[in-house]
């Protein structure tokens, strides 16, 4: 068996939770690029925070695989096995839409009706996340989002990303549907 075939996962070294699982022919090279040059911006982002406080993910070798054609199916058994036991992944193919369980409107309160999108979202990520008991800081680093986007979101001065709105509904028992339209 090759060596170099693996499905490798990165880990918080707080939380030691999963949050992204790669597969690669290069051996251990390709999960130590992720600490310095990785190709996903939502990696490096939580990668430069972490090093902001002197860390750095945690690398585990998950399996070795036989073959690189073996690969693809390897690593989505384990993005699903991760994804199965409530991890929140960084990998940026996960975007699988949902329907949306709790409706942001209802939630809040029914005089917002006039305030735009963006204000909504803002109120109901810092509502929702004080329900929690979460500081800001505690919640960015539970759904691997940056605290200054986090704050940047909560004060209503930023769009947000799909993928990190999928993080942060994902954290309140929420997710985002897709609604096929008919046409009349």
């Amino acid at each position: 068996m090759k060596k170099q075939n693996l499905i490798y996962s990165l880990v918080c070294p707080f939380t030691n939770e999963t949050h992204y699982v790669g597969r690669t022919t290069q051996g251990m090279l390709r999960p130590m690029r992720h600490l310095n040059e990785s190709h996903s911006e939502k990696i490096k982002e939580w990668v430069s925070n972490l090093k902001e406080l002197n860390h750095s993910p945690t690398i585990k070798i998950l399996e070795y695989v036989e073959s690189k054609e073996e690969l693809d199916l390897k690593e989505r058994q384990w993005i699903q096995h991760f994804l199965d036991n409530g991890s929140t992944l960084l990998n940026s193919m996960l975007v699988t839409p949902r329907m949306i369980k709790n409706n942001i409107d209802i939630l809040l309160n029914k005089e917002d009706d006039e305030i735009d999108t963006i204000k909504k979202l803002a109120k109901f990520v810092k509502m929702r996340r004080r329900s929690l008991k979460l500081t800001q800081a505690q919640f960015a680093d539970k759904i691997g989002i940056a605290l200054t986007v986090i704050r940047k979101i909560e004060q209503g001065k930023t769009n947000v990303s799909f993928e990190s709105l999928l993080q942060i509904l994902k954290m309140f028992d929420c997710s985002i549907g897709v609604v096929k339209m008919k046409n009349d």
